[in-house]
């Protein structure tokens, strides 16, 4: 447990009437700079409390490599283009991107931006991109990136980071839900009314039980709105975990999606000891295609992990060759490969959308078959 920034958020919630919103005690807890968890020694892989699909063996990279590439032709081919990648850990997905990109037949970016609000995880990426030989551009926010004409932008499980609201359904009425102080200064929820409450569906609400709880993202609006800000044309890749908003608040998911991460297990208990553990909720995807048709993206394709690499030529040519060449190596590279292709694994769970600005709203051709997009009901509200 860090002292210091229990202390620090206690007196945050005495400056609050005794009462802090849940999406500040989230950004106290990940972000607080010397202190979050984000700012902590080591917080993703086997040496860590979770393991992200770049990770998992390259198939997250052949996946946007092959998107980059598509993204690219439909730009036009551009011989000056920028890509941006937010959110990017360590730097080992953004390194394994460029350097599939080198292998093809393509124009290499003129600028390439590593957006990172970590000071710890901005450093690990430094080192990272220095070690391949590549000038990336390190921004802490996308604030300090300049207007573009042709980008291409993709992120892996970045939103389901972004602090979240929650909310409580009691006596028939939606409250919000903040952290207080209990008896012996541990932090507990306390719910109180609130005009912050968010805009969901009445056919939703409706079939709500008492007591049911769960969450929104008020930042998907901001981000969405920061991508659009500095690009005039190109194309935003996101994959993260996360379901359209009829599954995100059907009446069965009482307790919503909120959870924490702690050494490879699964926490319910979010407010224990802050910046020890990671804090997650799941994206609604409805909701950020919204949030982006208000910045002026079209949101034309909404795919589960699975079918999307699945699909990509890039990622059955690796297959073609780890079976064609069996070996212990080989073996291990396909129990990777089912982890993030298979519903069991990621391969439902995790979805990639979509967004195009300036160009045609179109979905790559190879994934057209499996175009979920309209699940979405982006256009219903």
């Amino acid at each position: 447990m860090s002292k210091a920034l229990t202390e620090q958020i206690s007196r945050k919630i005495g400056a609050g009437n005794g009462w802090l919103p849940f999406d500040e005690f989230m950004r106290e807890a990940l972000y607080a700079p010397e202190l979050g968890y984000y700012e902590s020694g080591q917080v993703f892989g086997a040496e860590g409390d979770f393991v992200t699909g770049a990770e998992v063996g390259p198939w997250l990279a052949l996946g946007f490599a092959d998107l980059l590439e598509w993204g690219w032709k439909q730009l036009g081919a551009p011989d000056d283009w920028t890509l941006i990648e937010q959110g990017g850990g360590e730097g080992r997905l953004l390194c394994d991107v460029l350097g599939m990109l080198k292998a093809r037949q393509m124009t290499m970016p003129a600028n390439v931006y590593a957006v990172e609000r970590s000071a710890q995880l901005s450093q690990r990426q430094e080192k990272a991109y220095a070690a391949l030989g590549v000038e990336v551009s390190l921004l802490e926010s996308l604030d300090e990136a300049p207007v573009l004409e042709n980008v291409l932008y993709f992120s892996n499980e970045l939103p389901d980071a972004f602090p979240v609201k929650c909310f409580a359904r009691q006596g028939g009425v939606m409250l919000e839900r903040g952290v207080a102080l209990g008896e012996q200064g541990e932090f507990v929820w306390q719910e109180r009314q609130s005009d912050a409450l968010p805009s969901i569906d009445e056919k939703f609400v409706a079939a709500w039980p008492e007591g049911y709880i769960s969450e929104w993202n008020p930042h998907l609006a901001d981000w969405q709105a920061d991508i659009s800000r500095i690009m005039q044309r190109g194309f935003v890749f996101t994959v993260d975990y996360g379901f359209a908003q009829s599954e995100y608040y059907r009446a069965q998911r009482i307790e919503g999606t909120l959870l924490a991460h702690l050494k490879h297990d699964v926490e319910h208990d979010v407010l224990s000891d802050p910046g020890s553990r990671d804090i997650t909720a799941h994206v609604d995807f409805t909701a950020l295609g919204r949030a982006g048709r208000k910045a002026g993206f079209d949101m034309s394709c909404w795919i589960t992990q699975g079918a999307w690499l699945a699909q990509s030529s890039a990622v059955q040519a690796f297959i073609q060759q780890a079976v064609m060449q069996p070996s212990d190596k080989s073996t291990a590279v396909m129990a990777q490969a089912k982890r993030m292709l298979l519903p069991q694994g990621m391969g439902d769970l995790f979805k990639l959308s979509v967004q195009s600005k300036g160009v045609a709203a179109t979905a790559p051709g190879y994934l057209v078959s499996f175009n979920r997009v309209a699940a979405l009901g982006i256009g219903d509200a």
